[in-house]
């Protein structure tokens, strides 16, 4: 019951939490997708009345001009023809004014299209109702002008018409001072001609004082109906009205970018494209260079290192080559599942406690910590470490197997005096030489070689006969003759004895190579006597799948420069 209790908890809590994810990726989800819906709007009601501002600031200008020579074209014309224009111009601006709709720069926005369209056309309205009013102002202070010049044309004229009264009523004034200095008591005695005549002039002085007085006061009215406008400078389009005319889609351009500032993916887009060209050119780099560099080792220096000298490692050695027995029957497989050895007085067996499977109890054991002191580097990259060393006062035998490995089965190779043999360290399990005589090892480098520099084996060990070794291989290992002519994968290459003569040889297709099926280079090994052994199924170095398999790869090709 407490076991089906716990089930059903197990159960509810692990669909409780798929539920709670599920809101979660839901919630986001919508977020993202309003987030997305909402920048989509703000950029495009953007882009839309950047537009209509740009279209509309083209379309002022052409307006702008053409109003302005029109309207400096009416400076020579009558005063009928510029008050026919001010009311064409008075009648276009109350249409366009009767046409204004609610502002549609509001925050939310309109669709994209409507917000498009309202916006080209409110944008084009405003900005003609402004080239209109301006036209329409300066032909009223045109018309202005104009009517002033006519007043002040009555004005003069008045005022000459007052002065000629006025020298007519003081010529009278004078004709009667003369009379009255002349006759002084006939022009005061009635009845008298003298007195008749003065009579006269007072009458026709009484006249020209009204006639006089009259023409005073109409040039007084006519003064006060006198402006003194002067006409205005030729027409020109006052540019910072224009612009103000479309202030408002510019507030409403200031909106949307403040909203799209707000939001993240907006925010995010700019950093993002900039980045976009680098990132798909090193994508691109990424892609075509691994390529270029393929084909590059493919078809120019595999073929050039083919035909170039092959290496002899045995040029080096100061020993007479001594051919290494082959298995009988022509058979080549040299490994098993597990090796029986005969350890005699007077040897000794260096092996890895792990393929030591079994051995007297009256034999010696000890711990030897490296196999070579003059090497440690390779007996610490080989594995070669903390090995048992074996020996007794009796002929003993000793089983060597794989016992950690299934796969692992176990070759014996022995050089007699004499013989050599180039052979790799990470397939060395043990060996077994003379007690009291030092492990024949040496290394060779090999760095003018391009064969060396293609397979990244610059340095070659070498050990020296009379020695027993004995090798892993998975699955098996093979000892063959080299005769004119052998090719192998290098990853199965486990050795091959000094007197042959090692060359590379370039893989037959290069497209297992470009896509890492196959290695670019195989080892070749040429001559009658010569031998080489490798394991049948090689899998150092080859991890597919693991988060270090690149780290691996990379150490591997570093011991393989050192020939380990």
């Amino acid at each position: 019951m407490r076991q089906l209790l716990t089930a059903l908890l197990r159960f509810l809590l692990r669909h409780a939490l798929q539920f709670a994810l599920f809101i979660v990726i839901l919630l986001a989800g919508r977020l993202l997708l309003a987030e997305w819906r909402a920048y989509s709007a703000a950029s495009g009601a953007v882009t839309a009345l950047r537009q209509a501002a740009s279209g509309a600031d083209h379309h002022g200008a052409g307006l702008a001009d053409a109003a302005m020579a029109r309207v400096n074209a009416l400076q020579t014309t009558s005063q009928t023809a510029i008050d026919a224009r001010l009311a064409q111009v008075q009648a276009q601006l109350r249409q366009l004014r009767a046409q204004q709709q609610p502002s549609l720069f509001t925050l939310p926005l309109p669709d994209t299209s409507t917000l498009a369209m309202h916006a080209r056309e409110e944008a084009t309205r405003r900005v003609e109702i402004e080239v209109l009013a301006q036209e329409e102002h300066y032909l009223t202070a045109l018309q202005a002008a104009l009517n002033g010049e006519d007043a002040r044309h009555t004005l003069a004229r008045l005022h000459a018409e007052h002065v000629d009264a006025y020298a007519a009523l003081q010529n009278n004034v004078r004709q009667r001072r003369e009379l009255e200095a002349q006759h002084p008591v006939a022009a005061r005695l009635p009845g008298s001609d003298t007195y008749a005549q003065l009579v006269r002039l007072e009458a026709e002085g009484q006249r020209l004082r009204e006639v006089n007085l009259q023409a005073y006061r109409a040039w007084l009215a006519q003064r006060a109906r006198t402006n003194d406008a002067a006409r205005p400078a030729p027409f020109a389009i006052d540019d910072s009205a224009l612009a103000g005319a479309l202030a408002p889609v510019r507030a409403a351009i200031t909106a949307g970018e403040a909203q799209l500032a707000r939001n993240w993916i907006a925010r995010w887009r700019g950093p993002v494209m900039d980045v976009v060209p680098t990132a798909a050119l090193l994508v691109l780099s990424a892609i075509l260079l691994p390529l270029a560099i393929k084909a590059f080792f493919y078809f120019v220096l595999a073929p050039l290192a083919s035909r170039l000298k092959p290496l002899s490692i045995g040029h080096a050695l100061n020993v007479t080559a001594t051919t290494l027995p082959l298995p009988p029957d022509g058979q080549s497989r040299i490994s098993a599942v597990s090796q029986a050895l005969q350890l005699k007085p007077g040897q000794q067996m260096l092996i890895h406690p792990a393929y030591l499977q079994s051995s007297p109890v009256s034999s010696t054991k000890r711990t030897q910590w490296l196999l070579d002191w003059r090497f440690p580097f390779t007996s610490l990259a080989a594995g070669m470490v903390a090995l048992t060393r074996l020996h007794s006062d009796a002929p003993a035998s000793v089983t060597i197997s794989a016992s950690d490995d299934p796969l692992l089965e176990i070759a014996i190779v022995h050089l007699p005096a004499g013989s050599a043999l180039v052979f790799q360290p990470r397939g060395l399990v043990g060996l077994i030489c003379d007690t009291g005589q030092p492990l024949a090892i040496s290394s060779h480098w090999r760095l003018g070689s391009l064969h060396a520099w293609l397979t990244l084996q610059l340095r070659f060990i070498v050990f020296r006969g009379p020695v027993t070794l004995i090798v892993r291989g998975c699955r098996g290992v093979r000892m063959e003759r080299a005769g004119q002519g052998r090719s192998i994968s290098q990853s199965a290459t486990l050795g091959f004895s000094t007197d042959v003569l090692y060359s590379t040889l370039r893989s037959e297709t290069f497209i297992p190579y470009l896509r890492g099926q196959q290695a670019l280079l195989n080892d070749r090994f040429d001559g009658d006597n010569g031998v080489y052994l490798y394991e049948e199924t090689p899998r150092h170095g080859k991890q597919p799948g693991k988060v270090g398999s690149w780290f691996e790869g990379f150490t591997d090709a570093l011991l393989k420069v050192f020939g380990i």
